[in-house]
């Protein structure tokens, strides 16, 4: 009674500015050669751009992301060529067979992110470990472990992100202190669990009060999927008047309720 199912152009619109900020990614690339000052000043912005819209920067921004969205849709478009639709079906059935163990492995996967990012971290202040191998030199070396994540980007939603992403984690420690996250309203949640299926870093939404996960990309897809309005939304909060904020909503729903 009164749930209307939501018409949202979320997903458009994260296109649009994903692909505007990828084509200046390789343009700035080809072109710019960036300062001390330059990147100094863009990641301050990074930052406060973490604190407003917490891991926004990853779901709508990310050059990398936007790549592997793109190689997904394509996993996705070839699985869906009448060729490939009885080799489709089968790998469906084997990934529902192997559930239980293809969890385990992406939960127990997803630490190489953190891992590559302490060796990031020691390369650059102690410089231990080093990316240079014989004749390889540089960003050369790590070529063929990204052909490796751009393949499994293929068969898996945002690869990039849950695997290899050296920023993500960093950004997800900063986006605990963001004043906006995805929030569900209990009340008026219906139990469809379409937000936790939507969702490309597998994040289980549906048995969540706010989103808060360190793999959370803010990408809205979640919400996107959400066919209740106000059941599922992107909401600003003050984290030191969390607890007040949640009693004065649970208030007011019990007020409504009486009447």
């Amino acid at each position: 009674m009164g749930r209307t199912k939501k018409v949202s152009k979320t997903k458009t619109y994260r296109m649009i500015i994903q692909g505007f900020f990828l084509i200046f990614s390789i343009f700035f690339l080809v072109t710019f050669y960036p300062s001390k000052e330059f990147m100094l000043t863009t990641l301050v912005l990074l930052i406060l751009i973490t604190l407003v819209f917490r891991t926004g920067f990853c779901g709508w921004i990310c050059p990398l992301g936007a790549i592997f969205d793109f190689v997904r849709g394509l996993g996705k478009k070839i699985g869906g060529l009448s060729f490939m639709k009885p080799i489709n079906k089968r790998y469906r059935k084997w990934i529902k067979n192997n559930k239980k163990i293809l969890t385990t492995i992406d939960k127990y996967a997803r630490y190489t992110k953190y891992l590559l990012l302490l060796w990031i971290l020691q390369a650059a202040f102690l410089s231990i470990g080093s990316i240079k191998e014989g004749d390889e030199h540089g960003i050369v070396a790590l070529l063929y472990p990204l052909i490796g994540i751009l393949i499994l980007g293929l068969f898996v939603d945002r690869s990039w992100c849950k695997y290899a992403c050296p920023l993500g984690p960093t950004l997800g420690i900063f986006g605990k202190l963001s004043l906006s996250r995805v929030t569900r309203n209990e009340a008026a949640c219906i139990s469809c669990n379409l937000c936790s299926k939507s969702c490309p870093m597998t994040i289980d939404v549906a048995k969540l009060k706010s989103v808060n996960k360190l793999d959370c990309n803010t990408c809205l897809s979640c919400v996107d999927a959400c066919p209740v309005d106000g059941a599922l939304d992107l909401k600003m909060h003050v984290p030191l008047t969390k607890k007040e904020s949640v009693t004065t909503v649970e208030t007011m729903e019990k007020q409504q309720a009486v009447k």
